[in-house]
């Protein structure tokens, strides 16, 4: 790489600042500019970001390079690199050696790597400047579009800095869409007593919050205090079952509807996102038309529990290969797999049934746009019109919120805090959670009425949450909630940017 193309990539070591206003990166987030938590960055430290396609890493990275400018770091001291323009190692420790030969004297430097997995073997640079002591002054931070193979490879840098570092970058939880949201929408809405309503919410939806760990009688009154704005919560989710959490379809979604008055997403948007999940595939050596095969069978089942063994028989194929699928997938994070739990021996049941789930909602209006040949509009109206599968979509944004709010990259992944649960009466339950002392159970009922006699109970489960679309109630060991105002208190773990 010329060094006019590293220079190139780093335009505020000649404006500084002034970079802002004509990145594209930070000029295509609007109407909003989502923020997301900022690292610590401390020296010494390698930080991996990783998350789905078009959720914003290369936006993150731009933002973070504004922050550290904002603080008064030296421009040249912030490397950013675009990995994808590399062709090989050699290019990319080219231009690193350049760096390094021009900062010798500085005592920090900020290495940002994105799309880093696009060079094989990756690694071996980031263990060279390790063992070359070149850490010891520096920040490092590297995305990759291809989860899996990042995930790989940083495993192979163990004592390097790693350790604890590595974060989630996933959609938008609903808080976050929330408390991000309103402002603009307060602006823009028609109804100004809505906008006012709007302008009130965000300061209390910003003091109130709950953790999972927290008594029944902690979160409902929590909720209480949100129980005035229903009306806008109600109408906020709604909007959130539409674009899901994925900043780039947000924009696109609201920017149609309150700006050009068209109420629609384009299919393009969809195909954007396709697009790059059946690439990742291909380029781990995946066949599309399986891959096709398996989205297939999991958008029909979507909801139901089911084994990998039936899977694989329905599909004719091997069952490791379908795992093999899977596991890809959840790594892409494009889907999750939800196992169900044996209380008797107190583990998972790693060959019982499963629920799968797609990691947002957006994701699974894409996917049936892209099997069923329809535009994505089209299936996002079908669906809301659909109680049945407008539940099924609702079950999952409770789930992966659930997942999003405890889990800890490596320390505390999904299975070992979250599961499914059935037995053979019979019984089953929607989602079991492991707190700190006994389990609880959250059960999801998007309907107009609920009946806590239809909830499946069993001893080991200490309490319930049974989530409605407009209920509040309980008594006892169970509490009844309305989902939106649930998972607008719910935070996002410190795993997740």
């Amino acid at each position: 790489m010329k060094v006019s193309e590293i220079v190139d990539q780093n335009p505020w070591w000649a404006e500084g600042t002034d970079f802002v206003s004509h990145d594209p990166h930070l000029k295509a987030a609007q109407p909003i500019f989502f923020r997301r938590r900022p690292l610590e960055m401390a020296p010494g430290d390698i930080y991996t970001l990783r998350g789905p396609r078009q959720v914003g890493k290369t936006t993150y990275f731009k933002e973070t390079v504004k922050e550290l400018l904002r603080k008064g770091v030296p421009p040249r001291t912030i490397l950013y690199l675009s990995v994808d323009f590399f062709t090989s190692r050699r290019e990319l420790r080219s231009a690193l050696d350049y760096f390094l030969g021009i900062t010798v004297d500085a005592e920090r430097i900020y290495l940002l790597f994105d799309e880093i997995t696009a060079i094989p073997d990756w690694n071996f640079e980031l263990k060279r400047l390790a063992d070359q002591g070149v850490t010891r002054r520096a920040v490092i931070l590297c995305s990759g579009s291809s989860a899996p193979r990042l995930k790989e490879k940083a495993e192979l840098l163990p004592g390097r800095g790693l350790e604890g570092n590595e974060r989630y970058i996933k959609p938008l939880s609903f808080r976050e869409f929330v408390l991000q949201v309103v402002s603009y929408l307060a602006e823009v809405l028609p109804s100004e007593e809505l906008a006012v309503r709007f302008g009130r919410l965000q300061p209390v939806l910003s003091r109130c919050e709950i953790e999972l760990e927290a008594s029944l009688e902690e979160i409902k009154k929590a909720m209480s205090e949100l129980l005035p704005y229903k009306r806008e919560l109600q109408y906020l989710f709604r909007l959130y079952l539409i674009t899901g959490g994925i900043p780039l379809v947000i924009n696109h979604y609201l920017k149609n509807r309150y700006q050009d008055s068209q109420e629609k997403i384009d299919s393009q948007v969809a195909e954007i996102f396709m697009r790059s999940v059946l690439g990742d595939l291909s380029q781990l050596k995946r066949q599309e038309t399986l891959a096709r095969e398996i989205l297939r069978a999991l958008a029909a089942k979507y909801g139901s529990r089911y084994s990998f063994s039936t899977l694989s028989h329905e599909l004719e194929r091997h069952h490791l290969t379908i795992i093999d699928y899977l596991t890809l997938m959840q790594e892409s994070f494009i889907l999750f797999v939800l196992y169900a739990y044996d209380f008797g021996r107190m583990e998972v049941k790693d060959k019982g049934d499963k629920k799968i789930y797609f990691l947002d909602p957006f994701i699974y209006y894409s996917v049936r746009s892209y099997l069923n040949g329809r535009e994505v509009w089209k299936v996002i109206t079908e669906t809301a019109e659909d109680e049945d599968r407008l539940g099924g979509v609702v079950e999952g944004v409770v789930l992966s919120h659930l997942l999003m709010h405890k889990e800890v990259p490596y320390l505390r992944e999904g299975r070992t805090f979250l599961w499914t649960y059935y037995d053979r009466a019979g019984r089953e339950l929607d989602a079991v959670i492991r707190l700190a002392k006994g389990y609880r159970a959250v059960e999801v009922k998007y309907q107009a009425q609920v009946d806590e006699r239809n909830l499946r109970r069993t001893a080991p489960i200490k309490d319930y949450i049974l989530l409605s679309r407009d209920e509040v109630g309980g008594r006892n060991n169970l509490l009844i909630a309305p989902v939106d105002i649930f998972l607008s208190l719910l935070p996002v773990s410190k795993g997740n940017v």
